[in-house]
């Protein structure tokens, strides 16, 4: 077998259920998939071992499937601990040049002060829902525009940090490095009419930028990593 290049892995994973899906490059419907239920419960520790061998016999399978190795992917995660918390983020300035790069700055303090008092939460969605500038308010930013004053309405989207360890854990026992978590409560709303049962296919429409509003965050796989050491830029 070969390492695959011409499509992308997504996985979709509930407190019930895991599902792997391929999908070929610049298509959106899934070409192959495979599923299988999990006994009792994600949260149930004692699982671990038995839900790393399903994954791990239905990884080959699909491999197998598709003559190539599964090695990453990005996942859809379905979970109760959903939180979508608001504030806004308010800056004077003298007189400035509005960007990604000042707005990206501006997203990051917050998110640094919401990291500093949140130890039990982790941010997978951060999106702008609104700019108020000089108190006008715009749903996207404006061109060449510049401010003595903005205001930044700001959507987070959490998941609890445990779970996220646990399924890190369980992806990295099959030597698989997942490059995006998306919230399915928080991708569903892209489906319009759909279904999407195996949660894969609003993930990848949230991870190709349906939602111009938000702010994608890229993690240094590297080394351990905290919030400071997140870089945020916008969708084109």
């Amino acid at each position: 077998m070969s390492k695959l290049n011409n499509g992308d892995f997504y996985f979709g994973i509930s407190d019930s259920k895991i599902h792997i899906c391929f999908f070929e490059t610049g298509k959106n419907n899934i070409k192959q998939s495979v599923d299988f239920d999990i006994p009792d419960s994600l949260n149930n520790n004692l699982n671990f071992k038995i839900i790393l061998n399903l994954l791990r016999a239905n990884i080959r399978k699909l491999e197998k499937s598709l003559g190539s190795f599964l090695n990453q992917g990005n996942i859809s995660i379905h979970s109760k601990t959903n939180q979508n918390i608001f504030f806004c983020i308010k800056t004077i300035f003298d007189k400035k040049k509005l960007d990604n790069g000042v707005i990206a700055n501006l997203v990051q303090s917050g998110i640094q002060y919401f990291n500093n008092y949140e130890k039990n939460l982790r941010i997978v969605h951060v999106i702008i829902n609104k700019y108020i500038i000089d108190d006008i308010s715009y749903d996207l930013l404006p061109e060449n525009v510049t401010s003595k004053k903005i205001i930044l309405e700001i959507e987070i989207v959490c998941l609890d940090k445990n779970l996220i360890n646990k399924i890190q854990n369980l992806f990295k026992e099959c030597k698989i490095n997942l490059n995006k978590i998306v919230s399915f409560k928080y991708a569903k709303q892209f489906l319009n009419k759909e279904k999407d049962p195996t949660m894969c296919i609003s993930a990848k429409r949230v991870i190709d930028g349906v939602n111009k509003s938000e702010v994608v965050i890229r993690h240094d796989n590297l080394r351990k990593i905290g919030i400071f050491d997140k870089i945020f830029y916008l969708f084109d």
